[in-house]
This record gives C-alpha cells, structure tokens and sequence, in this order.
C-alpha cells in the first residue's frame, strides 16, 4: 500500500491531487486542519492535511456466482461506498475512519471484479467512530449536493484564513504604532511629558493622549517654538480635550420626551438618580413626573422609590411584565413625564440585556438612560455599552462623581461609543446633587492643578 500526505487549501483541491497521483482506488484515511506557512509565526495560513493512500496489490477476478453472491451480502451488510467526489471535507481536526474512494461498482463492473477485502474492512468504522463521526461518513444523494457542500467547505476555510490574516496584520500595525508613539513621546518636551503624565494617572489611554497632545505640539513647533511651557501648553490642551467632550453632551429632556428608562449596574444609584431628576423637572420646568418601577429582585427597592414618590406627590406603579407596563404607563398617561426605574443587573451578560429589552418596549417619546459609575473602569463600562444593540441607549448618566479623583473614563468613552452624556451626580442630597454635564469642569477636573 501506498500513503501520501497532501497538504492543500480546500477538499476539492486535494480529491484532485489524490486522483491524478493513487487513482481513484485511492483511501482517505484522515484530514485534519494545522497552519502552514507565515514569517516569524506570523501570517500563517489554515491549511488542510489530508492522508490518502492506494492498495497496489492486483485484484484478483471472481466467478461470476460469487460476485453475484457477494453483491447480494455486501448489499445488505456494507456501509455505502463513498467516491472521492462524494467526500466531505472533515474541519475539526479530528480523525476521521478511512473512506474508500472507489464508485460503486455497476453490475458490469461487478462481474469483472471484486471489492479488495481488506479495503472493505477499512472503509467499515466502529459503532464509536460512527456516533462520533456521522456526518461525515454519511455520503450525500447526488453529485450536485457534494460538489456544494465542498464549495461552501471551501469558502469557509478561504474566508477564516483571510480573516485570521486581517486580524494579525491589525495586531502588527498597532504594535507598529505603539513603538511610534513612544518613540515619539521620548522627544517631548518635559512640559508635554508632565501633562501627557497626567492625564494618564487619570486613567486616560496613552493613544488617546498622544492624539491630544500632537496637534498642540505641532501648533508650536510652527511658530518656533520647541519647547513650550507648561501654563503655553495648557489652554490649546484643555481646548483639544473640550471640544473632543462638547460633541458628546446633549443636554435636558425635550417637551417630546414622555418615558425615560434607567438602566444600568448594580449600585450605580439608579433609584437616586431618578429622584434627583424627577425634583429638578416638577421644580425647574413644572412638569408633571409619574413613576413606575421593575426593581422587584432588590430587598426594599420598591419602598425606597415610594419613599420618594410620596415626598414629591407623584404616583407611583410596579410592574412585572410587559403587559403591566402597558397598563402602569396607560394609567399615568395623564402625566407630562414618566421616569421608570430598572433592576440593577450585570449587564456584561447579555441574558440580562435580553431580559431587559423584553420588558422594555420603545414607545413613542420613549428614551433609554444608561447609568454608569465614575469609580467603573473604562474596560467595564465599554463591555457594558457593547453588550446593548445600536441605537437601544439614548444617553449615559454617570454618577458617583465625588467618590473618585480619577475620570479619564469619561474621555476614554468618547472613543468608543458616539452615545451622548447628559448628567453628572455628585451626592446623595435630593435634589441637588445632579447637573448636566459640562466639558468644561470635567476637562478641569483632568488637568487639575496643571488647567489653572
């Protein structure tokens, strides 16, 4: 016997290759997937190894009888011969049992001769390699149905190596751009390197601060001037940071604006924050707040947010499904504004997204408030974000302003997500501890003593 490994991109290519080089006697062994090629362990492609081999033993002519006699018992006893052209293609990387890759024979050829004994055995999997295999043993109906299924094969391997390809390629031009940028930070002046500094303590990415800080350095090398100051430095920085927070606010709530969900964490202060805002509404703009809540999982949620309803003399309805909230927003439809209050869950887990936006059907004049915590890293708030559906969350609320001395998160976000920011809150006191976002006391709060 003969075996011979090819290694090939797709089934097609290899079947052909078998043909041509053993003939169409030929035994598919085994195929497995492995990676060929690259540079340094880059670039490398997913290829298919594929095992064949070929019995160069003659075979021996039969009486017509026993032919006839072994057609009928192979019949009934042997698994269907699968050709070449009828093979799949086996991408897991498993071994799979030998298929033969012969035609069945017609009875013309049944007469001339027999099917080598040994091959047949071969081509016979255990009862194990049957359960674990069958979709791969079980040849398909017709010429047409293999030749699509070693297409779509084909394309798939294709379109996997390209996309393994384009993702190295990203990896390298960034480490590319990394070296770059520290290359190019090494060269800046101390006055850059102690607000670049900065804003890193803060938390600010180190590629967003190089964004930020180039353009203000390229602004004086074209006057001549190298080596800037700290206090010639701050105000083109601070402007830079302003303008990059001023196209994500979008302030106040719009007369349009009927129903306003919460949504966000555990212990971001979803239920306070709401209070804050109803206050400011009746007090400031004399519209009239309703409340409805879903918080039922929380112990004393409900009666925190009634406790707040009957100091404002709003109503207040709790609901459980998506038909009570047809009912508790029909039943407070007379009001200027309905705020509703949300279970706080661990929305990095998109079972609990899914539960929410079950319950949470976008009416007309509806919009959704994600409530996010200042102390949250930037990784935690940008997995939260992502796990939504575009275009499901109108603003972002951050809360917890004055538990925290470091808010390169806020600016960080402008980076990942287009998602406006509205509020700020900065207390516990009801209801004063809210305000709308300002880029300019949050660019202060980031220089800190380097803005004054």
């Amino acid at each position: 016997m003969r075996v011979k490994k090819y290694v090939v991109a797709t089934m097609p290519e290899a079947m052909s290759q078998i043909r041509q080089e053993l003939g169409k006697d030929a035994v598919i062994i085994s195929t497995k997937e492995i990676k060929a090629g690259g540079f340094l362990g880059m670039f490398n492609k997913k290829m298919i190894e594929v095992t064949a081999a070929v019995d160069d033993a003659p075979v021996q002519a039969a009486p017509a009888a026993s032919v006839q006699a072994a057609g009928a018992s192979s019949a009934r006893q042997q698994p269907p011969v699968v050709p070449v052209s009828h093979a799949r293609s086996a991408y897991a990387g498993r071994t799979e049992a030998a298929t033969v890759v012969k035609s069945p024979a017609s009875p013309t050829e049944q007469g001339n001769a027999a099917i080598p004994d040994r091959l047949v055995r071969e081509s016979q999997p255990s009862k194990l390699a049957l359960e674990e295999n069958e979709d791969f043993l079980i040849a398909p109906t017709s010429r047409k149905a293999a030749v699509e299924e070693d297409a779509a094969a084909a394309s798939s391997v294709r379109h996997t190596s390209d996309e393994d390809w384009k993702v190295e390629l990203k990896e390298v031009k960034a480490m590319v751009k990394s070296m770059m940028m520290l290359n190019e930070q090494d060269a800046w002046p101390a006055s850059a390197k102690t607000l670049a500094q900065r804003l890193k303590d803060q938390g600010v990415r180190s590629d967003l601060v190089y964004q930020l800080m180039t353009p203000v350095l390229e602004l004086f090398r074209k006057e001549g001037n190298d080596t800037p100051t700290i206090q010639q430095l701050k105000p083109p920085l601070a402007e830079q940071m302003r303008k990059r927070l001023q196209q994500h606010r979008k302030l106040g709530l719009t007369i349009e604006t009927k129903i306003v969900y919460f949504a966000g964490p555990t212990g971001v202060g979803k239920t306070t924050t709401i209070a804050k805002l109803a206050a400011d509404q009746m007090f400031h703009h004399q519209r009239n707040v309703g409340f409805i809540t879903s918080d039922t999982y929380r112990i004393a949620a409900v009666e925190q947010l009634r406790t707040y309803a009957s100091i404002l003399n709003a109503p207040l309805e709790v609901v459980t499904s998506p038909n009570d909230l047809q009912r508790a927003v029909s039943a407070l439809q007379t009001h200027d504004l309905i705020l509703m209050d949300t279970a706080g869950r661990n929305y990095r887990n998109p079972l609990h997204v899914n539960e929410l936006s079950s319950l949470l059907k976008p009416l007309p004049g509806s919009e959704m408030f994600l409530v996010l915590s200042l102390t949250s890293k930037t990784e935690d708030m940008a997995s939260i974000i992502k796990q939504f559906p575009e275009g499901s969350i109108d603003r972002i609320v951050f809360t917890k302003l004055d538990e925290t001395d470091s808010f390169g998160s806020i600016l960080n976000l402008t980076e990942i997500t287009d998602i406006p920011f509205s509020y700020v809150t900065c207390g516990q006191n009801v209801p004063d501890d809210i305000q709308g976002f300002d880029p300019s006391e949050m660019v202060k709060q980031l220089l800190g003593d380097q803005a004054s």
